[in-house]
């Protein structure tokens, strides 16, 4: 009789470390499903800031009131806006000669440009 109760025994805990392996496995496949969807999320929230970001001012209203082009004279702004820049992003296609090439725009609105962070095409 005291044979049964240590087989018994045995299987018991042998079944235990099976079902803490198997639980061990799932977590970790649960934990693999988990990252990938929320690297998926991550990309996905990026491309929307960055089509936010990306998107043309709809009135040059719009387009002074962006908070990246604070502080830089309205009369500026409409000379991005009439030029076609009609946001941030835009920028980035313009050379700093371009740039300087349009009416009233000179050394010192490029160099606000560029503290405020706002890249230009090299």
């Amino acid at each position: 009789m005291a044979k049964k109760k240590v087989n018994r025994k045995k299987a018991l805990k042998r079944e235990w470390a099976r079902l803490k392996k198997a639980g061990r496995e799932r977590l970790e496949q649960v934990v693999d499903v988990a990252e990938t969807v929320v690297d998926k999320a991550v990309e996905q929230v990026k491309e929307v800031v960055a089509d936010l970001k990306g998107q043309a001012a709809a009135s040059l209203e719009e387009f002074q009131a962006l908070p990246e082009l604070e502080g830089i004279p309205a009369s500026r702004l409409e000379t991005f806006y009439q030029a076609g820049i009609k946001s941030v992003t835009d920028f980035a296609a313009w050379t700093e000669k371009d740039l300087l090439a349009l009416k009233g725009i000179g050394a010192a609105t490029l160099k606000q440009l560029k503290e405020k962070g706002i890249a230009l095409k090299d």
